[in-house]
C-alpha cells in the first residue's frame, strides 16, 4: 500500500511538473524562434535619430513600450 502510494505522488509530481512548465517552455521556444527568423538588421528613423538595430530588438522593444502604455492607460482607469 506504501509502495502505491509513493509510485502515484511520484508520478503526481512529474506530471504536475511538467503540465507546470509546459507554457514556460513552449514561450522560451517561441522566443528562439521569433529571434532566429527577425535577425535581420531594420533602420528605424524617428524625427532626427536613425537606429539600425536586429528586427527581433526593435519588436522587442515595442512590445515592452505597448506593455507599459497598457500598465499607465489601466491604472489611470481604475482611479
Amino acid at each position: 500500500m506504501a509502495a502505491d502510494e509513493n509510485t502515484r505522488t511520484a508520478g503526481g509530481v512529474i506530471a504536475r511538473f511538467a503540465l507546470h512548465n509546459w507554457a514556460a517552455i513552449a514561450l522560451v521556444a517561441l522566443a528562439a524562434v521569433f529571434i532566429g527568423q527577425n535577425r535581420d538588421r531594420q533602420m528605424i528613423h524617428l524625427l532626427w535619430i536613425t537606429v539600425e538595430s536586429p528586427m527581433w530588438l526593435l519588436l522587442s522593444a515595442m512590445l515592452v513600450v505597448g506593455v507599459a502604455v497598457g500598465l499607465l492607460l489601466h491604472r489611470r482607469r481604475r482611479n
